[in-house]
């Protein structure tokens, strides 16, 4: 299994930033989360710190195992960091269908954020994004946490372990 964690900006921290005292700096003064976000969503592990961890929440988790077959009759299994990140962009979404079949066969434990469109109508979405660079998934196998980079993934277990007792 996998678990994903990303940092999730509230709504209170959207409308400093874009408020008339707000701005990226300003913003990552008054509040850490966005600061760690600033920080690993365009740097990666090279900006990361331990303890910006305690940001980030478990949005969803992804199983190795979904219950699909392939065409040879084998388990059609998620194997590794980059399969996850393949499954959470949408690799096998079919546009003809309108459906992502290995999504919704591995990926679960997310929640709905629904809402009001600007022409009236209700909405709800998944409160999680596509994989992004400075998203971390940890791999229960190889009990690692693993940060999106620009290029692939990086080992971030000791910076969290190290600031995180316990996790």
């Amino acid at each position: 299994m996998f678990k994903v964690f990303q940092i999730q900006i509230s709504d209170q921290v959207i409308d400093f930033v874009n408020g008339p005292d707000g701005g990226h700096n300003e913003t990552a003064k008054k509040f850490p989360e966005y600061h760690a976000r600033l920080e690993t969503s365009h740097a990666g592990s090279e900006r990361f710190e331990g303890d910006m961890f305690q940001h980030y929440n478990n949005v969803c988790t992804v199983a190795r195992d979904g219950g699909l077959v392939d065409s040879d009759g084998e388990a059609w299994l998620v194997r590794d960091l980059e399969d996850v990140f393949a499954v959470l962009n949408g690799r096998y979404y079919d546009e003809d269908s309108n459906e992502d079949l290995v999504h919704d066969s591995h990926v679960s434990g997310f929640t709905m954020k629904t809402g009001i469109k600007s022409n009236g109508e209700p909405y709800s979405v998944r409160n999680m994004h596509s994989l992004s660079v400075g998203d971390i998934v940890f791999d229960s196998v190889s009990d690692t946490y693993n940060m999106v980079d620009g290029h692939g993934f990086a080992d971030v277990t000791a910076q969290i372990l190290s600031s995180q007792p316990g996790v």
